[in-house]
């Protein structure tokens, strides 16, 4: 990507006061903060209002910011010369754009020591909310001195230039300043600047400039073009535009209808929203670089904890995005992607209802809340916007996809099949068939009970797909289930195995079928490699059981159905379980813990696997 090597000096913005370790630790005594060395005394009064301080620690935890700045703020009455508490007070109430941030900026701002490039930018763009331009300048002139300030620097000084009729010189100081790779987007501000002020023609040209440096389609550009086009009597070429946009992704397909209804509004009508757009393109880079670093593999402890900077100083550029421009759903929409990211279900579903529902982008807000709903348990509140979406947008694949994920949450089988049933014939039409659905809803069909329909979905699904293990695994897994055919439930297995050794559902399938089959001097040194990798799986502990139990391994047999039977097995396993259980002539007595016992090395030699990677839905044979 253009930007993943963009901001090396990113934590500078985190190491002022972004991150307080004291939020990520266990709570310790009120009157105690911690900083990167370890445990202080904070420097206050000491009258700490601890009721207060504990739940803003708590709701960082739970990402909600706004309980956050809240708290921290109860607890700084208490105890107002607390610089600790003023800055976690400060930052939160940034983060969510709370108007009350400028007044702890002004009190931050008293002691030169204390101030930060977070203060700058907020008293910067206090003043620029008022129309104080100057000031704002000044301000963010301290700011810049910052290197990811650096970055935006230009963009912030340009809108205030233009705000105080100077456009020439501000889309002069982005178009010919220092060299940046950032330079399609100044381009594209520069045409804002120049719409903003009255100057079409020029906009035109700068809007034409940007599409060809772009990287990829961009949704401001995009839209400011397509609006100058339809204002300047162009109406079939802004529509083309808009297509081409839309058709670029299925979820942002859904808005195609509302961005045509709107196409003549400019989506920056003033220096401010211009502003609004500057701090969320910034947050855009900090994600690039968060994923960049996601790519590079696990580092440890320092990788997570950068990544945890990396979104932390998004969310912070978001707050400065909302306070500038609070109807502003780009920034919304990329708020509720970090906290759901970072698994803050209910932050990021409070980010997601406060979408301005006549905005062209709400259809989109709505589908993600129906997909977080569905992906943390709440399924039942999804249905209803999904449905609700279908209305508005009927014979969309990606809405009856994410009913059918819905309805399959819930356990509706038959429900679900239908909506994965529609989507595929909607996909078919299109001539664009996808092996996913086929596969959704052969699970969907298997756990109806109908096994017939799922193995033929299945077998569907891998002539789009050969080489797909999970396709493999959950064909070959099934037969060996039914009993079916276990020479041709192996060759599958044994495929699938071959394209991923390190996943735990294959190994542990690949195990099974050759105990079923009698070998299991080959199948157990697979199911004990399956239930290393996954040792909470009540399913791979039921057939390390049960193998154990066939070589006469009984007591440790036993151990293994015990410790199956603690880890809420479904109710299909929980029936095996004791079956098996009661073939021992023993009571279940399944552990208070979680752990599974160490499981004892096979007498049957293996070979040494190389060193394993965590396998994604490890010891689930389906997704």
């Amino acid at each position: 990507m253009l930007f993943c090597r963009l901001m090396p000096t990113v934590f500078l913005l985190s190491a002022t006061m972004l991150v307080s370790p004291v939020l990520a630790a266990a709570p310790e005594p009120a009157h105690v903060l911690h900083h990167k060395g370890g445990p202080v005394e904070q420097a206050g009064s000491g009258r700490v209002d601890s009721e207060a301080y504990l739940r803003g620690i708590v709701a960082v935890r739970l990402g909600d910011d706004l309980e956050a700045a809240q708290a921290f703020r109860t607890a700084l009455l208490a105890d107002p010369a607390n610089m600790d508490l003023l800055r976690q007070a400060f930052v939160r109430s940034v983060m969510v754009g709370d108007p009350q941030a400028v007044e702890l900026a002004r009190v931050v701002d008293k002691t030169p020591q204390d101030r930060s490039v977070i203060s700058a930018l907020v008293l910067g763009d206090d003043a620029a909310v008022r129309g104080a331009w100057p000031e704002a300048v000044q301000y963010y002139h301290r700011a810049g001195a910052d290197p990811m300030a650096r970055l935006i620097m230009p963009l912030l000084l340009a809108w205030c230039q233009q705000a105080q009729g100077h456009a020439d010189e501000a889309i002069e100081s982005l178009l010919h300043g220092p060299g940046s790779v950032l330079m399609p987007f100044y381009t594209l501000h520069a045409g804002l600047i120049a719409q903003v002020a009255g100057q079409s023609d020029r906009a035109e040209s700068l809007f034409e400039q940007a599409q060809k440096v772009m990287p990829g389609y961009d949704m401001l550009l995009t839209r400011s073009h397509a609006a100058w086009l339809w204002t300047h009597g162009q109406q079939d070429k802004a529509r083309a535009v808009i297509r081409k946009l839309v058709e670029t992704d299925s979820i942002l397909g859904l808005a195609g209808p509302a961005l045509q209804a709107n196409i003549a509004r400019y989506p920056v009508t003033s220096a401010r929203e211009g502003i609004a757009r500057a701090y969320v393109l910034t947050a855009f880079l900090l994600r690039q670089q968060a994923r960049e670093q996601a790519q590079q593999g696990p580092g440890g402890e320092g990788s997570a904890l950068n990544l945890f900077q990396f979104n932390e100083a998004a969310r912070l550029m978001l707050g400065f995005a909302l306070a500038m421009d609070p109807t502003l759903v780009d920034a919304r929409l990329m708020l509720a992607e970090i906290q759901d990211d970072e698994q803050h279900f209910a932050a990021a579903r409070e980010t997601l209802v406060r979408v301005p529902p006549q905005d062209p982008l709400a259809i989109v807000a709505t589908l993600r809340l129906a997909v977080l709903e569905t992906t943390n348990d709440h399924p039942a509140d999804a249905i209803p916007l999904l449905q609700h979406l279908l209305e508005q947008a009927p014979g969309q694949i990606v809405i009856e996809r994410a009913l059918g994920n819905a309805y399959s949450q819930t356990k509706d089988w038959k429900a679900a099949i239908a909506a994965y049933t529609r989507a595929i014939d909607l996909a078919n039409a299109q001539k664009s068939p996808d092996w996913t659905l086929l596969f959704l809803r052969g699970m969907a069909y298997h756990e109806a009970g109908d096994w017939a329909a799922a193995k033929t979905d299945t077998r569907a699904a891998l002539a789009y797909a050969p080489d797909e293990p999970l396709l493999l695994n959950f064909l070959g897994y099934g037969m060996v289930e039914q009993h079916e055919d276990l020479a041709e439930a192996e060759q599958l297995l044994r495929k699938a195995h071959a394209l991923d050794d390190q996943d735990a559902a294959i190994t542990d399938s690949l195990g099974w079928v050759r105990v079923e089959q009698g070998d299991l001097a080959g199948g157990i040194p697979l199911l004990e490699k399956a239930a290393e990798q996954t040792p909470e799986d009540p399913e791979v502990n039921y057939h390390l059981g049960e193998a154990y139990w066939r070589v006469g391994r009984k007591a440790e047999a036993v151990d293994q159905w015990n410790v199956a039977l603690g880890l809420h097995p479904s109710p299909a396993d929980e029936s095996l379980i004791r079956a098996a259980l009661q073939k021992a002539g023993v009571p279940p007595t399944p552990p208070t813990g979680l752990t599974a016992p160490v499981v004892a090395p096979s007498a049957t030699p293996v070979a040494t696997p190389a060193p394993a990677q965590p396998a994604q839905e490890q010891g689930k044979h389906t997704p």
